[in-house]
């Protein structure tokens, strides 16, 4: 049975020092009213309570507002990467729509998080492949480009496959030309 998150987050902090924050009391409360089910507040808790492009601390009472918005490392136009732990960080909603859509991040917030990220590494509460994503300096060449398309076009052609079989059985009367 798989551990609560609650329970996760609780041993990572265990022995994180923090001045700021009483992580054990804001891990249990999330628990108590049910916010630790959120993609908000599971990156909120990976990335300690800060933007992950800008290091600034997350007001946990505007968290669940547009203040902050989830964002994915690799952009969504060329990786369909919904997965928290890989692809998805927590960030204030005026520096997302400065980056927009590229990749690698900019050198300003690179330099700038990198030593940051890698704590949050080093405390294992992001994991390799997220580090990977955000501290990749190489654009997609060609080739990933074309993978990512021809994914793409594979996982279509699949849903196409299933809507096309649900039709069949929802519509059997109907005749094919």
């Amino acid at each position: 049975m798989k551990d609560s998150r609650g329970k996760k987050f609780q041993e990572l902090y265990k022995n994180i020092k923090d001045e700021e924050h009483n992580w054990k009391a804001e891990i249990e409360d999330a628990e108590k009213d049910g916010r630790i089910r959120s993609k908000k507040m599971y990156l909120y808790l990976t990335q300690r309570g800060r933007c992950m492009y800008t290091g600034n601390p997350i007001d946990l009472e505007e968290l669940f507002t547009t203040k902050y918005d989830i964002d994915h490392i690799y952009p969504r136009h060329f990786v369909k990467d919904d997965n928290l732990d890989n692809n998805l960080v927590l960030v204030e909603k005026e520096k997302n729509a400065h980056k927009s859509d590229q990749y690698p991040l900019g050198d300003d917030i690179y330099t700038q998080r990198l030593s940051w990220w890698k704590e949050l590494h080093r405390e294992k509460l992001i994991n390799d492949e997220k580090y990977k994503r955000l501290t990749g300096r190489a654009p997609f060449s060609d080739e990933q480009k074309a993978g990512f398309i021809a994914r793409q076009l594979v996982e279509t052609s699949q849903g196409t496959k299933g809507v096309a079989s649900i039709l069949k059985e929802v519509l059997p009367e109907t005749t094919t030309i």
